[in-house]
Order: structure tokens, then sequence, then C-alpha cells
């Protein structure tokens, strides 16, 4: 980046326009920026900060702190070029500011420009635009442009002697390395509290999700099958079910349908007798349809000769009216050609006489105009004459006021103007208060920020207390849960165990009473078969013939206990069934308790191990294996029974049997009764237990995340503390300036001491501008009184002329206007013309309009004779034609046997049923020839087969049983697969959230060990040190081509900075053993150095960089071996500007720029341009 040319005005002390021809002042190398202390040097670097960035630096209040107080507009213009691998383009920015009141000022021109050859394009023209195209283009935020651009030396040639630790600190400065140290921990640390908490997050939702595994799975896989299956046998049952109905359903409704045809066919055969009199009613519309031409032609015939004779009567009246009219016709214009002869000479000699009198009125309205013109004339010139008499008298007045005024002014303007020095303590004092200002507004912004982020603070406490206590609430709850979840859990355990012991002591008894019952069925047999036994005939069983020890026949009642112990045998099966569901319900219900009580504890954070938890486990194990054993063989039952053995002495059955079944029926029943409370109980518990989870991991959830936010609270609240402390000493500092600087004004009263001055600054300034205006004003009063009096002058001459005109035309109109009251009699001449020809015209049209009357009457009296003789000729023949026609319809109505022809006309009115009875005949036909061919082809189809009620019903019953018995098979199918698919979904999610708490935990372990990394100020030390040793690189290059390779900079194991003396053999001595000159050298190759590091962050190079100071304390050698050196650095294209006010170094450069400071008069600073 090369500069070209920079212009400013309105910024610090530059008032007026300046141009800095950067081009010419580049031509050396070196050049020199020379003025006193306050002159406006360094407003130059800033008015190019302010052109490419649109702020500065060093402002206390923005644009309005830098602003010229004296002005109301601030402009800046700063051409450079660029130079890549494209080539070399030359851009200009330009930017403007004006005031808006006392305390504002804004931006109203900014404008990004390229410098072509065929003209400037304007690439952006809106502020945030224009900015991102400086970035864009240079590559360098404000911050390094400013560090890149001037080099302080002096704070160089400390940075060359510090110790390690503060050298540190200054790069840190330097290149904004604390991004690298808090900022980038707390970022650190607010990602593993968010990466924490969505572990949390995830662990809690994947134990909700609940048991989820693959055996689950492949267990509700084969119940899915085993539904699909018994739906599949439900459907084909209910096909044939269905089958069965339809072919029923077909043959009775053929039968209803058939049913319905017959009474249909009944119906219209009762209907016949009605039929055969519509028939004979249509054969005689018939014959009346055939008689309606001839009774149209009697009628019409009739209706003719009525009409005839009707037309002659007319013709008869019409002819005697018309001959009438005719005759009073021609009297009337015999009667209007007299009179017309009479009035027409008459007529024509008075239009003559008034045409002479409309000439005379338009010369007497010619006239009288001329008059009223005249003596507006006159009024105006009378008006004129006494408008210029008031306006020369105003204009003196206002002449004597103006010159008074002037000279009070003038008084005011001495006592109000300020001195120089007043001035001069204005401008310092706004500029000190602004920056005052500045301070105090961010101080107050700090503690406002401070008392909010203590608020925070507290908030985030109080939210963490808050949660802690809300799951603690919880934890109790689901702890006194819990205690009553095991009481009901030892409750339900117990039950289990009595009906598991009924249970397996039930088959013993069964099979030992199924034992009894055989025996006493043999017994019975063999008493049967001994009393068939006779005596030599042989045994049925053995064949023996000898029967020594017949069986003894049984008492009375023993059938009886055979029978009972069968009864029994009945009952206990039918126990043992309750008693089966019973312990599936039991072991069901266990397990359900064995997860809730597993949930409770999970979800509370409660170890999961102890007696209890040993036991309950034990428990659920034990009764989902009785489970397993129950639902799997079916025959389990049995083989026990067969495998309890009939010793009835071991289980005491021969003391009461019935009693010991009796009681567990009785037990059975009590455990239904138990089984039912706790199945609601335990749902009841599943459900607040399933709540409490819920409520617990959400309260973890809260937890930490109120933790989080606190932590990252009390970092943010220590961040703001150190800012706060910072705005304060900021203030102080500020203060103690104003006092040292303005011990008579108190900085509470600085802004009505401000006031004050800017009051008087702006009355002078009011007052010499009404001074200014002043001047103009008189000499236009003077002006307006002279035109006053030539206008007086010239209105009184025209008032004398017009007067004498109008006496002249007075006379004239008089004389013309008796003349014309003579002819009109004081009436308007063209009304007395139009009254004439409108009586003319009347005249002539009343003879037209009876010749033309006469004409038109004589010819209608010969029309209305021809209508007459043409009206009698027409009613004989109409006559004729109605007598002949009577005949002819006669002779048809005897014909057509009619009586006469009033009974034919009935017949034709009632013509319009004719269509109706026709189409009701021929549908009674159609229906009845459907019906029959309908009732042969159900006869066809049915062949002989019927359905009876009882079959019917049947079929239906069998039909409900199947669709009730599918619908049932349907739904468990449906409930089958909804929990196949529940369980998937689960699994798929609780996979999905094992996958995720796995990175989430690899995530927070490499977040921790960053944490270790990054915890104090280890890493920006680091990144220090790197950047370091680059910059010493650079800088002993540097330094190597100033001093012809004699000294190269190197760092020693402690980080601080060491002179290797290449022309004494590679000697390293300390810094602080350099000279003058050598130490301004070194920390000139070390400040370009710093500088090039930084440029590392833009797209071009900078191709020029300024030295503000440091050159006070040399003497004239050292001076001249620095000037030697920083010419040496124009063979690397980069131009050095020294800012500087010793003369010594004004004589030594070829080029200079001299800022003149500003004139105490009121003018701004200046610059111009020196060579050699």
């Amino acid at each position: 980046m090369k500069p070209i040319r920079l212009t400013l005005a309105g910024l610090q002390s530059y008032r007026e326009k300046q141009e800095v021809d950067f081009e010419r002042l580049c031509e050396g190398g070196v050049f020199g920026i020379f003025g006193p202390t306050g002159s406006g040097k360094s407003t130059i670097l800033d008015a190019m900060t302010l052109a490419l960035y649109g702020k500065v630096e060093r402002a206390a209040n923005g644009t309005r702190g830098i602003m010229n107080q004296a002005e109301q507009t601030l402009s800046v213009s700063f051409t450079f070029e660029l130079t890549g691998a494209e080539g070399t383009k030359r851009f200009r920015v330009e930017r403007g500011f004006r005031r808006t009141g006392d305390a504002s000022v804004t931006c109203h021109l900014c404008r990004f420009i390229e410098v072509r050859a065929e003209g400037d394009a304007v690439l952006a023209d809106k502020l945030a635009e224009v900015n991102r195209c400086v970035e864009e283009r240079i590559g360098l935020t404000m911050d390094d442009f400013t560090r890149a651009v001037v080099l302080p030396q002096g704070k160089f040639a400390e940075f060359l002697s510090l110790a390690g630790k503060d050298r540190r600190q200054m790069l840190q400065r330097l290149f904004a390395l604390e991004r690298y140290g808090d900022e980038l921990l707390q970022k650190l640390n607010r990602r593993a509290q968010e990466t924490g908490a969505e572990l949390a997050r995830t662990a809690a939702e994947q134990q909700g999700l609940g048991d989820a595994s693959e055996a689950a799975r492949e267990a509700a896989a084969e119940a899915r099958r085993l539904a699909a299956e018994a739906a599949a046998l439900a459907r084909a049952e209910l096909a044939a079910a269905e089958e069965a109905y339809a072919a029923l359903l077909k043959v009775r409704e053929r039968e209803e349908e058939r049913r319905a045809l017959a009474a249909r066919r009944e119906a219209l055969l009762a209907d016949a007798p009605r039929i055969a009199r519509l028939e004979a009613e249509l054969a005689r519309l018939e014959r009346a349809e055939r008689l309606r031409p001839a009774l149209e032609a009697a009628d019409e015939a009739r209706r003719g000769r009525l009409e005839a004779e009707a037309r002659l009567a007319e013709a008869e009246r019409d002819y005697a009216a018309r001959k009438a009219a005719a005759e009073a016709a021609e009297a009337a214009w015999t009667e209007a050609e007299r009179a017309a002869s009479e009035a027409e000479p008459r007529l024509a000699a008075r239009l003559e006489q008034l045409a002479q009198a409309e000439e005379l009125e338009r010369e007497a309205a010619a006239l009288a105009g001329e008059a009223e013109a005249g003596r507006r004339r006159l009024a105006d010139a009378e008006a004129r004459m006494r408008d210029c008499e008031a306006q020369a008298a105003k204009a003196a007045d206002t002449l004597r006021r103006a010159s008074a005024r002037q000279q009070e002014l003038r008084e005011k303007l001495k006592a109000v103007e300020l001195t120089p020095e007043e001035r001069g303590a204005w401008m310092a004092a706004a500029a000190q208060a602004e920056q005052l200002r500045a301070a105090a507004a961010r101080r107050s912004e700090a503690e406002r920020e401070l008392a909010r982020a203590e608020q925070a603070l507290a908030r985030a406490a109080d939210a963490a207390r808050e949660a802690e206590s809300r799951r603690a609430a919880l934890a109790r709850r689901a702890e006194a849960l819990l205690g009553r979840a095991a009481e009901s859990f030892r409750l339900l355990n117990a039950l289990a165990g009595d009906i598991r012991r009924d249970a397996e002591r039930l088959p013993a008894i069964i099979a030992a009473l199924r034992e009894r019952a055989r025996e006493a069925e043999r017994r019975q047999l063999a008493a049967r078969l001994a009393g068939t036994l006779v005596p030599g005939q042989p045994c049925p069983v053995c064949g023996a013939l000898d029967h020594p020890r017949p069986h003894a026949p049984e008492p009375d009642g023993a059938g009886d206990d055979g029978r009972d112990a069968e009864a029994l045998v009945r009952r206990g099966e039918l126990l043992a069934d309750e008693l089966g569901g019973l312990r599936l319900s039991a072991g069901s219900l266990l397990q359900q308790a064995g997860q809730t009580i597993k949930l409770l504890a999970d979800a509370a954070g409660l170890p999961g191990s102890g007696p209890f938890f040993d036991g309950m486990t034990s428990a659920v194990r034990e009764a989902a294996a009785a489970s397993d054993a129950l639902t799997d063989d079916t025959g389990t039952f049995d083989s026990l029974i067969d495998d309890a053995g009939t010793d009835d002495a071991r289980l005491g059955l021969d003391e009461s049997p019935s009693a010991m079944l009796e009681a567990a029926a009785a037990r059975a029943a009590d455990a239904r009764r138990l089984a039912g409370g706790h199945e609601a109980e335990w749902s009841a518990l599943s459900r607040e237990a399933a709540e409490l989870a819920r409520g617990l991991a959400d309260a973890d959830r809260v937890r930490s995340r109120a933790a989080a936010e606190a932590e990252a609270a009390a970092v943010s609240c220590d961040a703001v503390r150190h800012r706060h402390r910072e705005a304060d000493e900021s203030y102080k500092a500020q203060l103690n300036a104003w006092r040292g600087r303005f011990p008579a004004i108190e900085p509470e009263r600085a802004d009505e001491a401000l006031r004050e001055w800017e009051r008087r600054d702006r009355e002078a300034q009011d007052i010499r501008q009404a001074l200014e205006r002043s001047v103009p004003f008189v000499e236009e009063q003077q002006r307006l009184a002279q035109e006053a009096e030539r206008g007086m002058h010239e209105a009184r001459l025209e008032r004398e002329v017009w007067r004498e005109r109008l006496e002249g035309r007075r006379r004239t109109l008089e004389e013309l206007r008796a003349r014309l009251d003579a002819w009109t009699g004081g009436r308007p001449a063209a009304e007395r013309i139009a009254e004439t020809r409108r009586e003319l015209e009347a005249l002539r049209a009343r003879l037209v309009n009876s010749r033309q009357r006469r004409e038109t009457e004589t010819a209608l009296l010969r029309q209305e004779a021809e209508r007459r003789a043409s009206a009698a000729e027409a009613a004989q023949s109409a006559i004729a034609r109605d007598e002949d026609a009577g005949r002819r319809l006669l002779e048809r109505l005897m014909e057509a046997g009619f009586r006469d022809a009033g009974e034919a006309r009935e017949a034709i009115e009632a013509l319009p049923r004719k269509e109706r009875i026709a189409a009701e005949i021929e549908a009674y036909r159609e229906a009845m020839r459907q019906l029959e061919a309908g009732i042969a082809h159900i006869d066809e189809v049915l062949q002989g087969r019927t359905v009876s009620d009882e079959d019917w019903r049947a079929c239906e019953e069998r039909l409900a049983a199947a669709k009730a018995r599918a619908e049932e098979a349907l739904a468990a199918e449906a409930k089958a697969e909804r929990d196949l698919e529940e369980l998937e979904r689960k699994a798929v999610r609780w996979e999905e959230l094992e996958m995720r708490r796995r990175e989430l935990e690899e995530l927070a372990g490499r977040y921790a060990k960053l944490q270790s990394v990054f915890r104090g100020n280890a890493f920006v030390e680091f990144v220090a040190e790197a950047q370091l040793e680059q910059v010493c690189r650079a800088a002993s290059e540097r330094l190597g081509f100033l001093t012809k390779r004699r000294y190269a900079l190197e760092l020693d194991s402690a980080g601080g900075f060491v002179i290797r003396d290449d022309a004494s053999g590679g000697m390293r001595r300390p810094v602080s053993s350099l000279s003058g000159g050598e130490t301004f050298l070194a920390s000139l190759a070390l400040a370009l150095a710093l500088s090039g590091q930084i440029q590392l962050r833009g797209r071009h190079p900078l191709q020029f960089f300024f030295l503000d100071e440091g050159f006070g304390t040399l003497d004239p050698e050292l001076l001249d071996t620095v000037v030697t050196a920083l010419e040496r650095l124009h063979s690397e294209s980069l131009t050095v500007g020294v800012i500087s006010h010793v003369p010594e170094l004004r004589a030594r450069l070829p080029r200079r720029l001299i800022v003149e400071p500003a004139d105490p008069a009121g003018g701004g600073s200046r610059v111009r341009l020196e060579t050699m």
C-alpha cells in the first residue's frame, strides 16, 4: 500500500482545506513532518485512519470529539495505490461529516472510488459497504493498521530492554493475544458445561425408555406371529360363514322378490275394469280430434264475418269525421292568407329602424367602456401617488433606525467577543471536558453493568438453589414412595408364596382323591360281580368254578362316597386352574413391581443393592420362572398329579380331604380379592413412579443447567468487576487532569463555563453576521426612497391627463343615449328586433300551416272514401263464407256421432288428457308383461329351493359369532403389532442415545483435557514466545542490513534480547552495552519487524510507515547515523516518515512537510511542502 494524496478540513486544529501530496514527499525515500508541539502533526495520521475506517482511535467522543469546534462540517479524502498479482490499482476514500445539533455528528458522505484512466468508478457509497471494501482491499483492521503504520520509537527501545515477562505482556497487547487466554477458556468452559448437560439429558432419556432389549423384541415378535396365525384362522372361519350367509341371503331375497311381484300382479288384475273404461274414453277423444279442423274452420268464418261488419261500420264513422275536418281546414287557410298580406310591409319597416338603433347602442357601449377604463386609470394613478408618498416616509424612518442599530451592534460586539486567550482555553476545556464526560459515562455504564451482572449472578444462584431444593423434594417423595412400594412388594410376595404353596400341594391332594374314587369304583364292581356268581358256574373274570371268598356286599351309602370323591376331583381340577391363573397374575405383578422399584431407585439415585433388593430380585426371578413353567408346558399339572403318589397317610386325607379343598378354595378367593387390590395399587404406584422419574430427570437437567449458568455468571461478574475498576481509574485520572489544568473551574461547572464561552462566541458570530447584513439593507432603503419620489411625480401627471379625457367622453355618451330612448323606448334594440322578427315568423308560419293542413285533410278524405268502399265489399264476402262453413260442420258432426257442436267442443277440450290416458293404458300393459316375466325368471332361478326362518336365524348366529371371533383376533394381532413396533422404536432411539452418550463422554473428556491445558496463562505465554522468536529473526535480519552485517539480534534462554557482534567473532553481549546510535538502530529494526508481522495479516504490504518522535536525545553524530540508516531503507521500496520537532533532523531531510499551528485569531493549522 502506497499513499498518494491526503486532503482534510475541519479536523481538530485544521479548519480550512489542506492537501498533503505524499507522491512528492515519498520521492526521496525519507521525509519529515515538522512543527511545534500541538500544531497538528499526529492529526495527519488521524486523517488517514478516519478516511479509511471512519473513526479515530484516540478520539474521546467519536467523531464529535475530533471535529473543530468552530466548524460545522469535517471532510477527509485519502488516495492510495495497491500493488498485487493483478497489477497496480489506485483507490480513493472520501468521507464527510456535519453537525446535526449541539451533541451529535452524522456522516453525510461516504464513498470508495477506484481511480481509472477512463474515469472514476464508485465501488461503494454506503457506510458499511465502504468499511467492508477498505478491509477487503487492505486486509487490515484499524488496530492492525495503526500499529503497523505508526512506530513509536521510544516504546520499542523500551521493549528491547524489557524482561521476559514484561516483554510477553507487551506482545500480548500488540498482537491481541488475549483471545487465546481468558476468552478461549470461557468459551471452552461454556461448551464443556453444555456437553455435560446434554450428556445428563441423554442418560435420563435413555433410562426413561425402559427395557428395549433383543430378548424383549424376540418375545414380542413371537407373540405377534401367534396372534397373526390366530387372526388368519378367524378370518378363514369368517369367510366361510359369510359365504354360507350370502348363499342363503340370495335365496331369501329371491323369495321375497317373487312374493312382492305376485302381490303387484294381483293389484294390476283388480284395476282391469278401470283400464277398459279408459280405452273407451280414448276412442271418443280420437273421433273428436278428427272433427277439430271443421270446427276451427266454422269458428274462423264466424269471426271473419263479425270483423268485416265491424270494419264497415268503423269506415262509415271515419269518413263522416274526415269530411268535417277538410271543410274547417279550407276556412282557416283563407283567413291566414288575408292576415299575412296586411301585416308584412309594416313589420319590414320596423326592422330597418331597429337595426340603426342597435348600431347606436354599440357605439354608446364602447364609449362607456372607455370612460370606465379611464376612471380606473385615474384611480390607479391616485393610489400610486399615495403609495409612493407612504413608501418614501417609511424608507426614511427605516434608514434612520438601521443606522442606530448598526452603532448598537458594534458596541455589543466589543463586549461579548472572545479574546485569543479565552478561545484557546475554551477549545482545550471542551476537549478535556468531553474526555471527562466520556470517562464518567464509561464508569456509569460499568456500574450499571456490574449491578446487572451481580443481579444475574444472584438470580443464577437462586435458580441453582431452587433446582437443588426441588430435586431434593422429589427425591424425598421418591424415597417415601419407595417405602410404600417395598411394603406392598412384601405383601405381594407373601401372597404369591401362599398361592404357590397351595398350587404345589393341590396336585397331590387331587391324585389321592382320584385313587380313592377308583378304589370305590373297584369295590362297587366287585360287589356287583359277587352278586352274579352261582356255585358251580365259572367266574366271568377268572373262570374258576369255586367261589370260596366272594366280595361282601357294600353297605348302603358306599356308592355315594365314590361320587363325592369324583366331585371333589373335578372341584380340585377347577381350583388348580384358578390357582395357576392367580400364580401367573402374581408373577406378572411381581415383575411390574420390581421394575417400578428399580425405576424409582435409579431415578432417586438410591443404591440398588442390599438385602431388600437381593430378596426382591430373587422373588422376581422365581415368579418369572414359575410363569414360564406354567405357560410353556400345558401338561405340567397332569404330571404333578401323576407324580404325587397315593399315600393317603402322608397327606392326612383320612382326616378331612373336603375340608382341605374348602380351605384352599377360601384362600383362592382371598387371593383373587387381594390380587385385584394389588393390581390397582401397583398400577397407581407405577404411574406415580413414572411421573416422579420424569420429574427427577427434569430436575437433574434444570440443576445442571442452573449450575452452568451460575458458573458462567460468576465468570462474567468477575470480568465486569475488572472493567468497572478500569473505568473508575480512568475517570479519576481524567478528573485529576482537569483539576490540574483548570483549577479555577470545578468539573461540575465545566459544562456551564463551556456553554458561557460557546454562548459568547455564538452571540459574537451572530452580531458580526447582523452587521454584515445591515450594510446592504441600508443601501437598499436609500434606493427605495429615491424610487418612491420618482413614482409620486409620475402618478400626479397621469392623474391630470385622465381627468380631461373622461369629461369629453361623458358628453358624447349622453347625446347617443337620448337618440336611443326615442327609437326603442328605453328597451334594448336587440330585444325589439327579436320581438318583431318573432311576430313576422309567426305570421308566415300560420299561413304555411294552414295551407299544409288543407292539403292534408283533402288527401285523407279521399283515402277514407276508398276505405269505406273496400270494407263494404269485404263484409259481403265474409257473410257468404260463414254460411258455407256452417253447412259443412253439420255434416261432419252427424258422421262422427256427436249430437251438436257443443258436445264435440267439450270432447276437444278434453284432448289434453288423451296422451295421459294412452300412457296409463300402455303402462298398465307393460307392467303386467314385466311382472309375468319377473315371476317366471325367479321360478327358473330358484328351481324349487326355499329357506326357513329357523335356518336363516341359525346362519345369522354363526356369522355373528365368526365376526366377533375375527374382531377379537384382529384386535389381538394389532395389539401385538403395536407392542412390537413400540419396542423396535424404543430400541432404535435407545441405540441412538447410547451412541450419542459415548460421543458426549468422549467429547467431555477432550474438553477436560483442554481445560487443564488452557488453565492459567501458559498457552498465551507459549504463543507469545513463538511470536517473539519470529519477530527476533526478522529484526535480526533488519539490523544486519542497517549495520552492514555487523550486528545480529538473538534470544537467550530466559527470553531476553542479546546482541551478537559478528565483527568481533560472534561475541554475544547484552543490549544495554550498545551505544545510543546502536540502540536506536536495534530499536528501529525491532519496530520494523513488529510492523512486518502485523502486516502479514493484510493482503498488500505497506510501503510506508511513520516514526513518531524519539530523536530529541541524539547527538549530531548519532543523528547522522540514524538518517543514513533510514535512507538505506528506501532500497526496499519502503518510505519512512519521521515525525519530529528537532531542528537538526529537519536540516538533514531533503523533503519536509511543515505544519504551522493554528492562528490565535481563528485560523486553523496549515501544511506546506519544503524541498532542498
